[in-house]
């Protein structure tokens, strides 16, 4: 529900293989059965429902401000160099992760921060580096 009215989504997870179940991870599907926005377990549903906030009829695609820290998590989630470790966002238009040169906006207003439950050391780094200290 957090998703739901907010402005940005920072999101710390794992992503799917393709051809594993969307409610796991673990288990082999037809590939088709594998959703595009391949961020594991419920977090992957909470994002999912952000992104569709943008879709037809809906709100203005370019208003999707959804970036996940891509975590690694399990042995059988998705190792993309591309994205392990960083900060990507959601490409709406080609329905795709595009890494950030570093980190997202410092989250402000109207925001939500989901994901897993237990972080690893780098996932806590790219948390506390989102929020400058203030003196």
């Amino acid at each position: 529900l957090q998703v739901r009215y907010a402005d940005a989504v920072y999101v710390i997870a794992w992503r799917m293989q393709q051809g594993k179940d969307p409610f796991r991870g673990r288990e082999d599907v037809p590939p088709s059965e594998t959703p595009v926005m391949d961020v594991g377990g419920g977090t992957g549903w909470a994002c999912q429902w952000y992104i569709d906030r943008f879709g037809p009829g809906g709100e203005e695609p370019t208003r999707c401000k959804l970036f996940l820290f891509d975590d690694a998590g399990p042995p059988w989630a998705l190792k993309d160099p591309t994205t392990e470790g960083k900060w990507s966002q959601w490409d709406v238009f080609n329905k795709t992760w595009q890494p950030l040169d570093g980190n997202p906006p410092t989250p402000f207003g109207l925001y939500a921060g989901i994901g897993a439950t237990r972080l690893s050391n780098r996932a806590e780094h790219a948390i506390r580096a989102l929020y400058p200290r203030h003196h």
